[in-house]
């Protein structure tokens, strides 16, 4: 047995993993139900200004431009124009401070507008058709027309999260350098660090018997450097 591990125990450093991962698991899982939660207040935001711009827009261009045939329905075209407009500056919004502020991602800020534009050139046409089809069905009064919109938001919101959470940011969240995290300098100059799984004579002794530690995971050497010790 090397010397310098005297009091190294196999079983302790595996218990200790294994809680480890545990508790990864349980953070991954929370981390999970804070980004939907800032995703949903981030989202009703974006829903505010994409009704008041729709508003604006709708009072401020003129009547009678025209018609234009939409995937199912004639709408006049001052409408028309409103609902995308408003559409563009609510996605726009909502992108900028998701990505900020939800996801915390310092990737490419061009591809990730792209994918997030995307996911509305099959949405919007599915949009606008369910919208008209659920409205009819239900007798195309207020309340139908209503009901139809408050349902087509909630499914937009909820395929839109796990477009951006498992899609855009998959690799790409909390990217952004965050204060405190392992081996990145804090407000203060300090730099935290954590203390490895195996230290250096383990590594070292590994090595030594041939291991190749750049594949291996903590528990596997540990595993292996018990292996060794006996």
């Amino acid at each position: 047995m090397n010397a310098d591990r005297t009091f190294f125990d196999p079983n302790v450093a595996i218990e200790q993993l294994d809680r480890e991962e545990e508790k990864e698991q349980k953070r991954a899982k929370r981390k999970t139900l804070v980004q939907a939660l800032k995703y949903a207040v981030c989202t009703a935001s974006a829903g505010l200004i994409q009704f008041v711009s729709f508003a604006i827009l709708q009072a401020a261009l003129p009547t009678g431009m025209g018609t234009i045939h939409f995937i199912v329905e004639d709408m006049p075209l001052e409408t028309f124009l409103a609902t995308t407009i408003a559409l563009v500056l609510s996605v726009l919004w909502n992108f900028t401070i998701n990505r900020k502020f939800t996801f915390k991602s310092a990737g490419n800020v061009t591809r990730a507008m792209i994918l997030a534009f995307l996911f509305y050139v099959p949405f919007y046409p599915f949009q606008t058709w369910y919208v008209h089809t659920v409205k009819f069905s239900l007798g195309n009064t207020e309340a139908a027309g209503l009901l139809a919109e408050a349902t087509v938001m909630l499914i937009n919101g909820i395929l839109e999260f796990c477009w951006q959470k498992f899609f855009i940011y998959r690799k790409e969240a909390d990217s952004a350098l965050a204060k405190y995290d392992v081996g990145t300098v804090g407000e203060f100059g300090e730099i935290t660090v954590e203390k490895p799984a195996v230290d250096a004579n383990g590594l070292l002794e590994l090595m030594r018997a041939g291991k190749d530690i750049d594949k291996m995971t903590d528990k596997e050497m540990v595993k292996e450097l018990a292996e060794l010790d006996k």
